[in-house]
């Protein structure tokens, strides 16, 4: 029996148990998410969960079930490569809601997003239970609380709200951390119920902080704040850490120039950020990623080359690589306008992923192998208009770009 016809029996068999590490091998170079032909309408913000999922939102009806307003959706990567079918599910049905940036972790059972209940008022902070199909209001401010991010064992949630949800006083977006284990579910923040069990504020200072990421169980919370925090004189957008453990809050960049975008492994040792400022020494220029180790407190240079754009990091799930988008022929490919590269932390190296005619963005990654992006122009040659969720397998296009 050939090795390939055996290992996909053996996926069939283990399905819940096998590793979508193993899906390397029988997963296409390139692999187009929504319906071939369908209108993809506007889709946002994708994001991994775990090692299988990709959550997404769009506005079209993509299933075909009548939909309308932008709603919710989940792949699987490991249904749609084992039993050959398109494995992509509509989680939220409400028409007015306009639910957005979803969130999972490893096992895809909580979902967490933002949302308009009933399309009145703020958005608030909503949670899905997969198992039992029940959606739940986590939060209910005066002001929006928006761009939840769930920890890989599905524990902890960080977030930005603008609502004030403790009463401490402080104008802006504040960071909150979220223990879902100690919140009273079906009583929105702030619940006098519970005395707000659960919620706890991480920063306390007018100004917008926002853009947080956490380890696994909230250990360590990245973030970025234009606030000065640490009252150091910083006038520009940087990046800080909030240990959970004691240590408090920290500094991870510096101006001048911003820093954004934390992206954050598991367990919250390291961190990719980018930076218009020279961290380094190294005088390049233009936005550059960099590499933040939490134990030594150390920063390198990830991109060098002179004057470029590195911007959009996204972490693996394993750690092993960060995807990102730039505008610049970074390997004198003769590429033009923006494309996906992802570095490989553990090999030092940068492979260019896209080589597009047209635009690309927003890439996320998981596990170092498969990374999703938006791409318009066609990419897969199916005649699929609009731009369209696209997802790679690095190890199946060794080496080579898409399309």
């Amino acid at each position: 029996m050939p090795r390939a016809v055996r290992l996909l029996l053996a996926l069939a068999i283990g399905l819940c148990a096998v590793p979508a590490i193993a899906f390397h091998y029988i997963t296409p170079p390139l692999v187009q998410i929504p319906p071939v032909g369908a209108d993809p309408g506007t889709i946002r913000n994708p994001s991994w969960g775990g090692l299988r999922h990709v959550l997404f939102d769009s506005d079209a009806d993509l299933l075909s079930t009548g939909s309308t307003g932008r709603q919710l959706f989940f792949f699987d990567l490991q249904i749609r490569d084992v039993q050959g079918v398109l494995a992509l599910t509509q989680l939220t049905t409400a028409a007015a809601d306009d639910p957005q940036r979803g969130r999972t972790g490893r096992k895809a059972v909580t979902v967490v997003y933002d949302a308009r209940p009933g399309g009145i008022g703020p958005r608030q902070l909503m949670l899905l239970d997969r198992r039992s199909g029940v959606h739940y209001q986590l939060t209910n401010g005066v002001a929006d609380s928006v761009n939840a991010r769930i920890d890989d064992g599905e524990r902890v949630v960080v977030f930005e709200s603008a609502g004030d949800l403790l009463g401490a006083g402080f104008g802006g977006t504040q960071v909150y951390r979220l223990d879902l284990r100690k919140v009273l579910l079906g009583c929105p923040l702030p619940c006098g119920a519970s005395a707000n069990a659960g919620l706890t504020q991480v920063t306390f200072k007018a100004g917008n902080n926002r853009n947080a990421v956490t380890s696994n169980s909230g250990k360590f919370i990245y973030f970025e704040s234009d606030a000065d925090l640490l009252n150091l004189g910083q006038t520009e957008n940087q990046v800080y850490l909030y240990d959970t453990r004691g240590a408090g809050l920290s500094l991870v960049s510096h101006g001048p120039g911003a820093a954004r975008n934390p992206t954050v492994t598991r367990d919250g040792g390291r961190l990719v950020f980018e930076s218009e400022a020279d961290l380094s020494g190294l005088a390049t220029g233009g936005t550059q990623l960099y590499l933040y180790r939490r134990n030594k407190a150390t920063l390198r240079q990830l991109t060098t080359v002179s004057d470029s754009s590195c911007t959009a990091p996204a972490m693996s799930n394993n750690g092993h690589a960060v995807a990102f988008l730039s505008s610049d022929d970074l390997l004198s490919r003769g590429s033009v306008g923006p494309e996906v590269y992802s570095y490989d932390l553990k090999k030092n190296y940068i492979v260019q992923v896209t080589d597009a005619p047209a635009n690309v963005s927003a890439p996320a990654y998981a596990s170092g192998v498969f990374t999703v992006f938006l791409a318009d122009g066609d990419l897969a040659g199916n005649g699929s208009p609009g731009t369209q969720l696209m997802l790679t397998n690095l190890f199946a296009l060794s080496g080579q770009v898409v399309p």
